[in-house]
């Protein structure tokens, strides 16, 4: 049996646990905070479905966002439950989001009770560093105008969520950079017919002119 398969078993009984256990139902609203940067975590949070985003700031005041995020059952606190380190990140619901509240001491005895299921989280963990890392990586090798280009091209391809910010400081915070830096990149891509505007809404103009240009950029 494979570790993907094992995760996946891990994963089914984790689902059917928190479904069938006492867990209070939270209704949260846009603009609630699920995690908060910093503070000692009390609960982890099951998302049944909804919109969050993940963001970081920086003491010096900069933030940098992950973007937002279409979630159903995604477990949220669990990198600090395993290190028991202060929350790294805000968690803020960009909509209405409905969550199980898991106490720490349940998910504990559950780990011990069902391997499968610390094999689930481990691979789970795993899959979300290597995301991390390589759009981290991809920042720091790559032009700013690349980044947003190969951002646009992978949602046109369907490999990532088809949502973007409609505030461009909230685009510019994703690419951990300011408004003004932002909107220069995105001129340098629209001046060379790789993008377009609908409304505040940047789409892939060529397709295949955008991934020469990519590639150009790679060599």
């Amino acid at each position: 049996m494979t570790i993907k398969t094992l995760a996946q078993n891990g994963h089914k009984e984790v689902t059917q646990w928190i479904k069938n256990g006492p867990f209070v139902l939270r209704r949260m609203e846009a603009g609630d905070y699920l995690l908060r940067q910093g503070q000692i975590l009390e609960h982890l949070y099951w998302v049944e479905d909804g919109f969050c985003t993940v963001s970081y700031t920086a003491a010096n005041g900069r933030r940098f966002s992950h973007g937002r995020f279409s979630l159903e059952y995604r477990l949220y606190g669990e990198i600090e439950f395993l290190t028991g380190k202060p929350v790294q990140f805000d968690i803020r619901c960009d909509g209405d989001v409905s969550v199980r509240v898991i106490p720490k001491a349940d998910l504990e005895t559950l780990l011990a009770q069902k391997p499968h299921v610390g094999i689930w989280l481990s691979q789970y963990l795993a899959d979300t560093y290597q995301g991390v890392m390589d759009r981290v990586t991809t920042h720091f090798m790559y032009p700013l105008a690349y980044n947003i280009a190969k951002d646009l091209l992978l949602r046109e391809l369907g490999n990532k969520p088809p949502l973007q910010f409609e505030r461009v400081f909230r685009e510019a915070e994703r690419f951990g950079c300011s408004e003004r830096v932002y909107r220069r990149a995105v001129s340098q891509l629209l001046e060379q017919g790789l993008v377009e505007k609908t409304g505040r809404v940047l789409k892939v103009a060529d397709k295949d002119k955008l991934e020469r240009y990519l590639a150009e950029e790679e060599q």
